[in-house]
């Protein structure tokens, strides 16, 4: 974090210190930090803001101000604003084509920081992190805050994995010149000199990251300020806001930001309404100063605003130049009524200049490398052509006047994104059979945050019950009893991120967007979130894409026509449409003969059904993404797998198998629950969710080549099973029938079917089942079938290992 004594670091204490921290470079860069362990850290220093102890470093200020930034959503969003999602990992630009993109770290970055900003050091280390580089922190030579604030942050890390990424170097000017060999980039603050000295004394090839002094302006027209002073109308009330709000940013930094105006130029040319406005400024700074502390001049300063007012005195008496001073205690505003422009001496020291706008471009072409932002007052038709004027002239940036020191989440800095300054982008182009069913080159599993191993286990009622935040956007109904539907909820940063995780999943199992065309069926009765969700995976695929929901019986021959005659070679759907659409349909289908390809929604297809499918040409029949409405995407086929096996979306979901009777790990090979972890879940917390399904993990490696976990799903647990892809909850089937009954699943004419055994009546027993609102909206859409059969209790089969009543037996999985 900090090298050892490193205040008193000189001669060749030094040159070890740099010799140790360089020998370390190699093996740290070696071992990316993930931002996900970077965001928890994050969220662990974010907590312990909150906490008594930062005040013994931090001003409230200054706390509030870290917080503001310590976000995880807030970084998240900065992330994928400069860099795009998911910057790091090297994924195709394009599925059709062999070509890899992502952003990597610069390497090893020197931060020279000023003395004037407390809290950047801190702030551009956090987001140097987020490209990823090492870092090598020099504070100025009053800065005791840094090295106390990082190594806290550092300390938020339990793997130590982040103290490598953090060095601290309190040195003097000479002696940051024998850090410059061994980095790859220096981003520097201050001024013009100072920086060019620096970049002087770079190696070939260091990339130069400058943050040099701006200049900052307000700019006026007619249309938005009253200029007579003794109007007393809501107008003036308006236009007296807009001048207090130009001051209260002239105070707020005493003009030490970049982003603090320094001069206030106006759209006309009239001497009068010029005057007006320099009096409006000396009321408002009457007015507001008393809210601002008083502000500490030195003597330079001091004499400089002195030499700026008499010299602009003496233009105005002995040059004919119209003008006037307005000065107070601890303020001025000068102005002279001529378009040439200079810096103010600052201190809360406003230059006022006449700038009709067709002088602007002129005016600012000598300042263009130096102009940031322009506080903007005018009327609302002359927004657009007003901002297009201030960019073409040079400004980088357009507030109100009384926002120049506020920012947005991303937002271009200097007229750049930062953190593409402080990363580069790079390629891989290869031979398409090299990286073959492959979206993404990843070799290691991504980093999986340990913050979900001592949380308590979600189930289906928790997750029901679960409140939503405010990012919540897109709602999925994944359940629930008559009349109180259950809801899933996602952003729309969530549902995307998924679904071009579950498009990368469905490329993996098998899908070509360069040669395939897909007819989509993924639809019936309340599964809308299939069918929208395929769609959107298809569009990230840039797939042709022929979307015709479910068929009814008296719609599978225009189906067939639209698969024959538009040359479809690929279907997407549940395993019974797929089914009842050939075997409806089966003379077309059988002369068109060109499918080859059928991707499954839900688990079940029997050999019957497959061998069926197969006669008609079709060669890969196979449940490519397992995903549900609530857990959204989860796991993809792949071509070397068996049916049931899947490839864990690592990148979106964290998975355990446990016990089936505790919460503890399973043995190896052995079958438990399924517990998922969301990693891109913003609107709704999914933590250790139980989705109700049995798996076990796979062994070895996949001979598709992909490094993901795989795993196997092996059938329900609990109260649940699984039917047509709808989820039918037993004890409601059980609550509702009000008799003994034991329930058994099985393939039927291409359907799923539930056989309910019944200690009863079983003409009642069929009337209470079908008032379950899923079985009957299965039944309704042809999905599924139901028959009760009478059997006393006493015959009812029983576990053979602890002797009690089977409630559900699926047959399905036994063929």
């Amino acid at each position: 974090m900090k090298p050892e004594n490193a205040f008193a670091l000189s001669g060749a204490a030094l040159a070890d210190a740099i010799d140790d921290a360089v020998r370390r470079l190699p093996s740290t860069l070696a071992h990316p930090l993930p931002n996900r362990l970077l965001l928890d850290c994050v969220a662990r220093f974010a907590q312990w803001l909150e906490q008594g102890e930062a005040g013994q470093l931090l001003s409230p200020a200054q706390r509030d101000e870290l917080l503001s930034y310590c976000s995880t959503d807030v970084l998240q969003l900065k992330l994928e604003r400069e860099l795009g999602d998911d910057a790091h990992r090297l994924r195709r630009i394009d599925y059709r084509q062999a070509q890899f993109e992502a952003w990597r770290p610069l390497g090893c970055v020197l931060h020279v920081m000023p003395s004037n900003a407390p809290l950047l050091p801190f702030l551009a280390t956090l987001e140097s992190l987020l490209a990823g580089n090492v870092n090598w922190v020099r504070p100025s030579s009053s800065d005791r805050l840094s090295a106390a604030l990082l190594d806290r942050f550092a300390a938020c890390d339990p793997s130590g994995l982040l103290r490598d990424y953090i060095v601290v170097w309190p040195l003097d000017s000479t002696d940051t010149l024998s850090l410059l060999p061994h980095v790859d980039g220096v981003s520097a603050w201050g001024g013009d000199a100072a920086l060019d000295t620096l970049r002087r004394q770079l190696r070939p090839g260091c990339r130069w990251i400058p943050w040099g002094h701006k200049i900052s302006l307000v700019y006026l027209t007619p249309a938005a300020v009253v200029a007579d002073v003794d109007d007393t109308t809501a107008s003036s009330a308006t236009s007296a806001m807009l001048f207090d709000a130009i001051v209260d940013e002239v105070c707020r930094y005493d003009q030490g930001a970049c982003s603090s105006p320094q001069l206030v130029l106006v759209d006309s040319d009239d001497p009068t309404w010029l005057q007006r406005c320099g009096q409006r400024l000396a009321q408002a700074f009457e007015r507001r100063l008393p809210h601002w502390p008083s502000p500490s001049t030195d003597r330079g300063q001091a004499a400089e605003i002195t030499r700026t007012i008499e010299v602009s005195r003496m233009r105005c008496a002995f040059e004919n130049v119209q003008g006037q001073v307005w000065a107070g205690a601890g303020w001025r505003v000068i102005w002279e009524h001529t378009s040439a422009l200079a810096a103010s001496p600052l201190s809360r020291t406003l230059l006022l200049r006449p700038m009709p706008r067709d002088r602007l471009c002129q005016a600012l072409l000598a300042w263009r490398g130096y102009l940031q932002t322009c506080g903007l007052a005018c009327a609302p038709s002359e927004v657009a052509s007003l901002s297009q004027l201030l960019l073409t002239a040079g400004i980088g940036r357009i507030t109100p006047p009384g926002q120049l020191h506020q920012s947005y989440v991303g937002e271009p800095h200097d007229n750049e994104r930062s953190l593409t300054r402080l990363a580069r982008r790079v390629s891989v182009s290869l031979p398409q059979e090299l990286v073959e069913r492959r979206a993404t080159l990843e070799s290691e599993a991504p980093y999986q945050s340990p913050a979900a191993i001592d949380t308590p286990v979600l189930s289906k009622e928790q997750f029901g019950n679960a409140t939503f935040n405010a990012s919540a956007r897109l709602f999925f109904r994944s359940g629930g009893s008559t009349g109180v539907p259950q809801l899933s909820a996602y952003s729309y940063r969530d549902y995307h991120r998924q679904m071009r995780a579950a498009a990368d999943g469905l490329y993996a199992a098998g899908f070509d967007p360069h040669t395939d065309r897909v007819l989509n069926l993924l639809y019936a009765g309340n599964l809308y979130g299939g069918l929208l969700s395929s769609f959107v995976m298809l569009d990230k695929l840039d797939a042709v894409h022929f979307p015709m929901a479910s068929p009814g019986k008296d719609q599978d021959q225009m189906v067939a026509e639209v698969i024959a005659g538009q040359q479809v070679n690929t279907l997407i759907g549940l395993p019974s449409t797929i089914y009842q659409l050939y075997r409806r349909a089966e003379a077309r289908l059988r002369d068109y003969g060109g499918v080859r390809k059928v991707f499954l929604g839900g688990e079940h297809v029997t050999d019957a059904q497959r061998d069926f499918l197969a006669s008609f040409g079709i060669t890969s029949i196979r449940s490519a993404i397992y995903g549900s409405n609530d857990a959204g995407p989860l796991g993809h086929a792949c071509s070397h797998g068996d049916d049931g096996v899947f490839h864990l979306l690592d990148d979106v979901q964290q998975l355990e198998i446990v016990c089936q009777d505790d919460d503890r790990p399973v043995a190896a090979g052995a079958v438990g629950r399924l517990l998922f972890t969301s990693l891109a879940r913003q609107a709704q917390d999914l933590v250790r969710y139980d989705i109700g399904d049995l798996g076990r993990w796979m062994p070895g490696t996949c001979g598709c080549g992909l490094s993901s976990k795989r795993f196997q799903l092996l059938g329900r647990h609990g109260h649940l099973l699984r039917m047509a892809s709808e989820l039918v909850d037993t004890g409601k089937m059980l609550q509702r029938l009000a008799m003994p009954a034991q329930f058994e699943l099985d393939i039927h004419q291409g359907v799923d079917r539930l056989t309910a055994y019944v200690d009863g009546d079983p003409a009642v027993a069929r009337a209470r089942l079908c008032e379950v609102e899923t079985l009957a909206e299965i039944l309704a859409n042809g999905l599924g079938l139901v028959e009760v059969h009478y059997r006393d209790q006493a015959q009812f089969e029983s576990h053979g290992h602890s002797g009690k009543a089977t409630l559900v037996t699926d047959r399905r999985l036994k063929r």
